[in-house]
């Protein structure tokens, strides 16, 4: 496991192999998260959205870019009380490609857009409800915004 520190100090390059690094922890431990029986209190579920939020201050991600998508995913959260089933798999896709135009005009979001991806399927294979997927991405933003240098 990769110590989180947002006062990490590297060139370039070392702040993209720790970010690379937090990326496969993520991805590795993504379905983990809260399976009751692996993360019974939520923690690897919190520990997993602190690392993509110091990835994405690392790769200078900006809160704002971030922000501009979850407010979507708040927006789709109160259209999912009204609607069925069928519409959140729509607007999953929807926001999935999204976030494909974010992470293709801002290189450095690649990594989110990985992540993100592999939770909006995990919310599609009914392993995590729309719910998780919203507060792990809140979680994410306030992760990224401690760990981000002034905006």
């Amino acid at each position: 496991m990769v110590e989180t520190n947002n006062n990490f100090k590297g060139n370039k390059k070392e702040k993209k192999q720790k970010a690379n690094t937090l990326k496969e922890e993520i991805l590795k431990e993504i379905e983990n998260a809260l399976d009751p029986s692996k993360d019974k209190e939520g923690s690897l579920f919190y520990d997993l959205a602190k690392k993509t939020g110091e990835m994405l201050a690392l790769e200078n991600v900006t809160t704002t870019r971030i922000r501009k998508v979850f407010n979507e995913v708040k927006v789709l959260d109160r259209r999912k009380r009204v609607d069925d089933k069928n519409t959140l798999k729509f607007e999953l896709k929807k926001l999935r490609a999204r976030i494909a135009y974010l992470a293709g005009r801002f290189k450095e979001a690649k990594n989110f857009y990985e992540i993100i991806d592999k939770s909006i399927g995990l919310v599609e294979n009914e392993k995590w409800t729309f719910e998780n997927f919203r507060d792990f991405f809140e979680a994410i933003v306030a992760y990224n915004r401690f760990f981000a240098e002034k905006e």
